[in-house]
């Protein structure tokens, strides 16, 4: 079971790692864009500041004793997320059209920044 005070820190690490899988396959299919490179900057820099955030709370979960396990699509329009925890195996069901949207909200707070800059 994951204790009420973690269940925040789950669901950020969660969002992450599908934040970076999204992205690095939106970086995968630009190589053929004609003006890729432009993006690539960008785009990696928004890659390694998830990256980061990603490992710091991998690195909080392991230390609580929560590990990632898989995805698994229930159908259309569910997913669960398995963690490990001390002794047994925790079930999360999400709507997928809600984690693909706060995904891609994750990438565009991470992207103002780099944006402004320039």
């Amino acid at each position: 079971m994951i204790a009420l005070q973690d269940r925040q820190l789950v669901y950020e690490f969660l969002m992450l790692e599908l934040a970076i899988r999204s992205l690095q396959h939106d970086i995968d299919n630009m190589k053929h864009l004609k003006f890729a490179e432009l993006y690539f900057t960008q785009l990696d820099g928004v890659l390694k500041n998830l990256q980061v955030d990603y490992h710091w709370r991998r690195k909080k979960l392991v230390g609580k004793k929560i590990r990632f396990y898989k995805w698994v699509k229930v159908d259309d329009y569910f997913t669960d997320a398995i963690l490990a925890t001390n002794g047994e195996d925790a079930v999360i069901r999400f709507s997928t059209h809600v984690l693909k949207q706060n995904s891609q909200l994750l990438i565009e707070q991470k992207m103002l920044p780099i944006i402004h800059k320039i």
